[in-house]
């Protein structure tokens, strides 16, 4: 009988952790190897379990919670699990929160109060800014203001020239007549006279005595008033030749003018003023000028005059009578070109006229008003300390041929 060989195990190869090779012979047939490899399997696990078990265990007397295979986790590995642990992490955040938060405060305080200067200090250089902007602004402002008027005082005077041209003539048109009479020739005159005061339901109007100088002596030639197609017939009351003013007077009722006082006519010195004659579209006509100066012997003026201007008023721009408008009154006697010499208020109330302190509100006071006072009955406007009313015969009862007329 043939003997049946087990073949004999063949080694197999595999290498180790650090690369080397390792022959293992295979026994199969052979039992106990698979028994000593069963055993040392064994008692590394049983040495893991007690090592894990041991291991738990103090783990538990540290005060750490075993944990589920599941939980084994990155973030159960560093973060603490026992009660001092998360007190001591909380801890440390709360600090870490407490140092940020006073960080962050200091921080924003800082900015705070840097911010707070720079609007300080911006609203310091505003103020400064806006106050020296506004004076400069005031400044040329006035600058402008004081330019502007510079530049218009030129258009002013020929406002001012226009608007009494235009107005004056409507506003005192129906005071100013044209007046018309002869002289010792016979030759006609022209010339103007304007109402000043009321007397016994009729009017007193002033004129030039160049108008009416050939009325003083008897016979005379009529004195006649015009306006428009009315004509009125005037009779000589009183004069002063060297003045060159007269006084005559109407039975109608005529709107007198205002005189100027004292202070007025001052005031008028070097403003304009206004030469009226009775004839003109308007009724009247407004010539005008400049008062250059006022003084004892009267006013100077450059309005350009005519005859028919002789014996009108002057008026300045608010229509007041400053003077009575004359070619022939020259107190110094010598040639004054364009310039003339015109009688103020002043002379007249002083000649020919008893007036009132305040010109504007009562004009003129007739002289005869203070003499029914004394118990006179008669009617008189001319003044007593006037020496050519002796000269020229005039009585108040009008016996002489200029009153006749």
């Amino acid at each position: 009988m043939t003997a049946i060989t087990k073949p004999a195990p063949k080694p197999s190869h595999r290498r180790n952790d650090d690369d080397s090779e390792v022959t293992v012979v295979s026994s199969v047939d052979s039992p106990k190897p698979k028994r000593e490899l069963f055993v040392a399997k064994l008692a590394s696990n049983v040495s893991t379990k007690v090592t894990d078990y041991a291991r738990s265990r103090r783990l538990e007397r540290q005060g750490f919670l075993p944990l589920a295979p599941g939980r084994l986790k990155v973030r159960h590995r560093i973060l603490p699990r026992t009660v001092i642990g998360i007190s001591l992490m909380l801890l440390c955040i709360g600090l870490g929160a407490a140092f940020s938060g006073a960080g962050f405060y200091a921080y924003y305080d800082n900015r705070l109060a840097e911010n707070e200067e720079e609007v300080a200090r911006f609203v310091d250089g505003f103020d400064r800014q806006f106050t020296e902007a506004s004076g400069a602004l005031d400044e040329l402002r006035s600058e402008s203001i004081t330019q502007i008027r510079r530049e218009l005082v030129p258009l002013g005077e020929f406002v001012t020239d226009q608007n009494g041209v235009v107005s004056l003539p409507q506003t005192a048109g129906d005071s100013v007549y044209l007046l018309s009479s002869s002289n010792e020739a016979g030759e006609k005159v022209l010339g103007a006279a304007f109402a000043v005061a009321q007397l016994d339901g009729g009017t007193a109007l002033l004129t030039s005595y160049s108008n009416v100088a050939a009325s003083v002596t008897t016979p005379s030639p009529d004195i006649v008033l015009t306006k428009g197609d009315t004509e009125i017939t005037a009779n000589l009351w009183a004069w002063d030749e060297d003045y060159d003013i007269a006084l005559i007077t109407v039975s109608e009722a005529i709107p007198t003018l205002p005189l100027a006082d004292p202070s007025t006519q001052l005031a008028t010195v070097g403003g304009r003023v206004f030469a009226v004659s009775g004839y003109g579209g308007q009724g009247a006509t407004a010539s005008p000028g400049v008062l250059l100066d006022l003084s004892a012997q009267g006013l100077q003026h450059t309005a350009a005059m005519g005859s028919m201007f002789v014996g009108g008023p002057l008026l300045n721009s608010q229509g007041l009578v400053v003077g009575v408008a004359s070619l022939n009154y020259n107190p110094l006697n010598i040639d004054t070109g364009d310039v003339r010499h015109a009688p103020d208020v002043q002379a007249v109330c002083e000649r020919i006229l008893s007036c009132a302190d305040d010109l504007t509100e009562e004009p003129i006071a007739p002289v005869a008003e203070a003499d029914e006072t004394e118990g006179e009955d008669e009617d008189v406007l001319l003044d007593e300390s006037a020496p050519d009313e002796a000269e020229s015969g005039v009585t108040e009862s009008g016996e002489d041929g200029s009153d006749e007329n």
